[in-house]
C-alpha cells in the first residue's frame, strides 16, 4: 500500500507526501496562505506540525482546517474552510466539556467554538453536544458583525453547562451535576506560521535521507508512532477524540489522579454509596473514556484502580513523548532523525556477534521463569544507551550495582527515552505498588516482561536494561507500601523471592545475574511468599538506562 498526505495551502500551494515522509511534488505560490486542508488514506504523523488526520482505508472521512491555534470541528460543514475559531491574544473561544454520571448513565460531551469568518468579519457560534463516541445535535447560532452578542452567547452557555465564569476559568471548580472543562494544550506555535515556513523551505530543499541506522531507524518509527499511542490507550477505553493525546495536558491528568486516589481511599474504607460514586463519575469526566452505549463501570476494585493507574501513567508517558516527538523545530533533517535528536539519548545498535549482545542474549533467556509460560522470547536488536543527563546525576558512590530488568508498554518508551525511568507522582494512588512509589526491576527477564503487554496481534516489546545502584538492600519476605520509610541508613528494597537466577558475571562493572532460577529457600513464614525477587530504589538517580532490548513474543499454541 502506498500512502499519500496531500497538503493544501490556501492560494494554490500544495504539497504530496509519501509513506517515508518525504516531498514527492511541491508547488508554491500563494500571497499569504491562511489555511491548510490535509486528506490520508491511511493514519499519517506530518512532521510539519500538528495534524489531526483522520484514518479511511478508501475514501478521505474528514478534513481538519487548521487556523492559528485551534481546528474548527469537522462536524461544521457549513464552517470549514471559511472561518477559523476566534482569539484575542492568550484566549481561544474553543473549550470541550466532558460529564460522566454512572447513575444515569451519562457519558456525554458540550463542545462551544466561537468562528470568526475568514473574509468578513461575521461571527457565528458553534455548539455539538451527546454522547462521547457519537456526532450528536449540534446547532450553529449566526452573529453576522456582532462580536458581542457571539461573545455573551458563548460565555452564556459555558456558564450553564459549569457554572463557571468564562473570565475565572483559570481556577475552574467543577461543580455537582455540572461538565467539567477539559484543559487543552494551546501551546503550539501559530500552525499558520509554521507551514508557511516549512513550504518556504520545501521549495528548495532536497529529499531528506535519514542518517541514522536502519535499525534505529526502525526503533524510533516504532515506538514514535503516534498511530500506535493512541491504539494502546484506545485498548484502554480512553477517548483520544474528546481529548486528542497531543492536546491532553499535565494538569488534566494530574486532576485525574487525585480523582483516583478518592476512589481508592473509599474503596479501602469499604465506603461505596454516593461518595464512592461520586468520586467514579469525577475520574470519567476528567478523563474521557468511550463505552459506547454501555454504562461508565463504576471502579470497585483496587485491580480496577491499579488498571486505571496504569492508564494515566501511560498517558503521562506518552504526553512527554510527543512534546518531543512532534518538536516545534522545522529543518532539514529527515523526520526520524528529528524525533531520534528530540529524545536527547544515544541509541547504538550492537552487532549479533559482539560480546556484550550475546552476554544479554543469554541473561534475556536464561532468566525466563518457570511460571510464565504463554511465551518465548526471541532477542531481535539490542541498543546501547547513553543519556548525559543520567550519567551526570547517577550515585556512582553506592555499592552492589546490578544490570536488571524493566517492561513498559510500547507506547511508554518515547517518554522513558526522554526523561528517564521516574517515580510514580504523589497524586497516584498507592494500589498497585508493592512496596510503595518507586522504580522496579527484576532480576527474571520474564517478570518484567509481562509488563510490555504483548499480545499474538502485536508480538514485539521492549525491555530496558539498568544499571541500579542498590547500595544497602532492606530485604523485606511481604509487600508493604511503607518500604521506603524503612530504609534507616539503607538505600533500596528487596522482596525476597522463591526463585532466583543461581549465578552471575560482571559487565563493565555492574553484576549481571544469571539463570537458569533456582530455590533460595526463602519462605514467609506470615504468609504469601513472592515467586521472584522485587528490586526497588526511589530515587532516580541510582539508575542508569544501560540497553534497550527489542523482543518478539512467541505466544505458545492454545490447542
Amino acid at each position: 500500500r502506498h500512502t499519500v498526505i496531500s497538503i493544501h495551502f490556501g492560494g494554490g500551494a500544495s504539497a504530496s507526501y509519501n509513506a517515508k515522509n518525504t516531498v514527492s511534488a511541491f508547488c508554491f505560490k500563494p500571497k499569504d496562505p491562511k489555511h491548510l486542508v490535509a486528506r490520508c488514506h491511511l493514519c499519517f504523523q506530518c512532521k510539519l506540525g500538528v495534524l489531526l488526520l483522520f484514518v479511511s482505508p478508501i475514501e478521505v472521512v474528514k478534513t481538519l482546517t487548521v487556523k492559528g491555534k485551534a481546528p474548527v470541528d469537522p462536524e461544521c460543514t457549513a464552517k470549514l474552510g471559511k472561518a477559523h475559531v476566534y482569539c484575542e491574544g492568550d484566549d481561544i473561544y474553543n473549550v470541550m466539556l466532558n460529564q460522566t454520571n454512572l447513575q444515569f448513565n451519562n457519558n456525554k460531551y458540550y463542545l462551544i467554538q466561537l468562528l470568526e469568518e475568514d473574509n468578513a468579519r461575521n461571527y457565528s457560534v458553534w455548539m455539538r453536544w451527546g454522547r462521547v463516541g457519537k456526532s450528536g445535535q449540534h446547532s450553529l447560532i449566526s452573529c453576522s458583525g456582532d462580536l458581542t452578542k457571539a461573545k455573551d452567547i458563548f460565555t452564556k452557555k459555558f456558564l450553564e453547562k459549569t457554572k463557571n465564569e468564562w473570565d475565572k476559568r483559570a481556577s475552574f471548580q467543577k461543580a455537582a451535576g455540572k461538565y467539567d472543562l477539559l484543559h487543552l494544550d494551546y501551546k503550539a506555535k501559530n500552525a499558520v506560521r509554521l507551514f508557511e515556513a516549512a513550504a518556504k523551505k520545501i521549495v528548495s530543499r532536497p529529499k531528506a535521507v535519514s542518517q541514522l541506522d536502519l535499525r534505529v531507524q526502525a526503533l524510533i518509527e516504532l515506538i514514535c508512532s503516534i498511530q500506535m499511542m493512541e491504539e494502546m490507550v484506545i485498548e484502554m477505553k480512553y477517548d483520544t477524540r474528546k481529548a486528542p493525546l497531543g492536546k491532553l495536558t499535565a494538569e488534566q491528568i494530574q486532576a485525574g489522579y487525585w480523582s483516583l486516589q478518592k476512589v481508592e481511599a473509599y474503596i479501602k474504607w469499604s465506603q461505596t454509596g454516593s461518595a464512592w460514586l461520586e468520586a467514579c463519575n469525577e475520574f470519567y469526566t476528567r478523563i474521557p473514556h468511550d463505552f459506547g452505549l454501555k454504562t461508565p463501570p463504576p471502579i470497585k476494585t483496587l485491580n480496577e484502580v491499579q488498571e486505571k493507574a496504569q492508564l494515566l501513567e501511560a498517558l503521562s508517558e506518552i504526553r512527554i513523548g510527543i512534546k518531543h516527538v512532534q518538536g516545534e523545530q522545522l529543518d532539514l533533517k529527515h523526520p526520524l532523525d528529528q524525533s531520534y535528536r528530540s529524545l536527547d539519548c544515544e541509541l547504538q545498535p550492537l552487532e549479533k556477534t559482539s560480546d556484550v549482545f550475546q552476554v544479554l542474549e543469554r541473561y534475556l533467556l536464561s532468566t525466563h521463569a518457570p511460571t510464565h509460560k504463554d511465551y518465548t522470547m526471541t532477542l531481535v536488536e539490542a541498543f546501547r544507551v547513553n543519556k548525559k543527563k543520567s550519567e551526570a546525576i547517577f550515585r556512582f558512590d553506592l555499592p552492589n550495582r546490578m544490570l536488571l530488568w524493566h517492561g513498559s508498554r510500547l507506547g511508554n518508551w518515547a517518554g522513558i527515552l526522554s526523561q528517564g525511568l521516574r517515580v510514580a507522582p504523589p497524586e497516584a494512588p498507592v494500589t498497585g505498588y508493592m512496596f510503595g512509589k518507586g522504580i522496579y526491576f527484576a532480576d527474571m527477564s520474564s517478570k518484567s516482561a509481562n509488563y510490555c503487554f504483548a499480545t499474538r496481534e502485536k508480538d514485539v516489546g521492549f525491555l530496558l536494561l539498568s544499571e541500579v545502584a542498590l547500595g544497602e538492600c532492606n530485604e523485606l519476605l511481604e509487600a508493604n507500601p511503607e518500604a521506603k520509610k524503612l530504609l534507616i541508613r539503607k538505600h533500596s528494597t528487596k522482596g525476597l523471592g522463591k526463585l532466583a537466577p543461581a549465578g552471575c558475571i560482571s559487565l563493565h562493572g555492574a553484576t549481571v545475574p544469571m539463570g537458569p532460577a533456582k530455590p533460595t529457600g526463602v519462605v514467609n513464614p506470615n504468609g504469601y511468599t513472592l515467586n521472584y525477587n522485587e528490586f526497588v530504589v526511589y530515587d532516580p538517580r541510582q539508575v542508569r538506562m544501560k540497553y534497550l532490548l527489542k523482543v518478539r513474543f512467541n505466544f505458545t499454541q492454545l490447542w
